[in-house]
């Protein structure tokens, strides 16, 4: 890998012996994820020390040969056109995939350092393929919802089904075990759909509590850390299809989200790295982990017996 900064070239080479770690922990989830470190040495000097231009952007290109192939068609140009064509379209998919990861994990980590401890899905029964309604209908029933249940959090992702229709899965607290709604008092368990149906129209759609499987049935008894990835795995099932600039995920203003601790580790082989970070303590469940494919990073989701702290 290359980079040039301020007309310095830098190559980089991972270092098969030397090891970022990052650490984050929160109501009794750990998250760790290490890598490689990447060793950069500068392997030449192109004689400018200033900051450059902007340098020409693929589409700066793909302008140009579109202008060439007007005043001089020919197959050539028709290759280049399509060469820089795919370019553009790779960079555009990768950095909405970059987009994306970013936002899994924050909505993952806003889950678990909320402690919601409860999961909804809202759904249509009409075939709702509209994404943007969705959230306009879903930000009517966030706000109508706190009225009813003051103090009402959550963090949610927009899921499209098979069939095309959206449906919205959020993590909240415990539902109490009623509620007032237009003056009457409700079961809270109810009181969700109640309120979808009051917008987007009778028996037009469900809130159900606990979630529902692909199969049908009641998803429940998710640990804390279960159902922040749960909801947030959903962020990537069609984000090449979310227009651009759309939010990825919502979620009530709350407790900020803590930043990793980071540490460096040198002269450790693979092995070493893996007995030094896998860390599973008396009565935690390991949730997840997984080896890079190229053996140069790990990653190891972790949760603690005890009940998340509200």
């Amino acid at each position: 890998m290359k980079r040039i900064v301020f007309g310095i070239e830098l190559e980089g080479t991972r270092m098969p012996d030397q090891w970022e770690v990052r650490t984050w922990e929160c109501n009794g989830v750990m998250e760790r994820s290490v890598r490689q470190m990447i060793d950069w040495q500068e392997v030449a000097d192109h004689g400018f020390h200033f900051v450059p231009e902007p340098a020409e952007t693929l589409e700066d290109r793909l302008a140009a040969l579109l202008r060439s192939r007007e005043m001089a068609p020919g197959k050539l140009v028709e290759e280049m056109i399509l060469e820089v064509e795919a370019e553009i379209e790779e960079k555009r998919l990768r950095c909405l995939r970059k987009a994306a990861q970013r936002a899994k994990q924050q909505c993952r980590r806003a889950i678990i350092t909320e402690g919601f401890d409860e999961l909804l899905t809202l759904t249509y029964r009409e075939n709702q393929t509209d994404r943007t309604l969705c959230k306009k209908h879903f930000k009517e029933w966030v706000r109508r919802m706190s009225k009813a249940l003051h103090g009402f959090r959550y963090c949610a992702s927009f899921e499209r089904q098979e069939r095309g229709a959206m449906h919205v899965h959020l993590a909240t607290h415990k539902l109490p075990k009623h509620a007032t709604f237009k003056g009457a008092t409700v079961k809270a368990w109810s009181l969700g759909t109640k309120i979808w149906r009051s917008i987007v129209g009778e028996n037009n759609g469900m809130c159900h509590v606990g979630g529902r499987t692909k199969f049908g049935g009641a998803r429940r008894n998710l640990g804390l850390a279960k159902m922040a990835a749960y909801v947030s795995k959903y962020i990537m099932k069609d984000y090449e299809l979310s227009p651009p600039g759309s939010n990825r995920y919502s979620r009530s203003l709350g407790q900020p989200v803590a930043k990793p601790e980071v540490m460096r580790f040198y002269d450790c082989s693979l092995q070493d790295i893996i007995t030094l970070t896998f860390e599973l303590g008396e009565g935690d469940t390991l949730i997840s982990h997984r080896l890079g494919q190229w053996k140069d990073s790990l990653w190891l989701c972790t949760e603690g017996r005890k009940p998340p702290l509200h």
